[in-house]
């Protein structure tokens, strides 16, 4: 800490280095510069308050659609008839992807499926041979 021994020496070489006349002069510039940067202080706190406000609102903004997502990653594994309890979104997800990739036998592509039917079928083939 400055005792006041030291700031009567630093006042005392001010008061040789600049001059009587230029001391007032040198106190208006002094207190202007502080005052212009308390203002602009205040202007970045009151700035990174809004930023903070803005940070807050967008992390409820995205916890609230990450909830929603997980409900419906919820209902999706329920409806395709898996036990979502204990299971993170993730993995049920890649549950039902699992799901959904087993291919049951009455899935596979056939004449009947395709809206053809056998006649239709034997009439293509007459066709093709025709052509050849």
């Amino acid at each position: 800490m400055i005792g006041v021994g030291e700031v009567v020496f630093i006042f005392v070489i001010i008061l040789l280095l600049f001059g009587p006349n230029k001391l007032p002069e040198l106190a208006r510039t002094v207190g202007g510069a502080l005052g212009e940067f308390k203002t602009a202080q205040r202007a970045a706190e009151f700035d990174l308050s809004g930023f903070d406000e803005l940070n807050r609102e967008n992390a409820e903004k995205k916890k609230k659609e990450a909830a929603a997502l997980n409900e419906k990653v919820v209902k999706m594994a329920k409806d395709a008839g898996i036990s979502a309890e204990g299971k993170t979104a993730d993995e049920l997800l890649v549950l039902i992807s699992a799901k959904m990739n087993e291919a049951p036998a009455s899935a596979s592509i056939c004449p009947q499926e395709s809206g053809n039917t056998s006649a239709d079928v034997s009439v293509l083939e007459s066709d093709e041979s025709a052509k050849a």
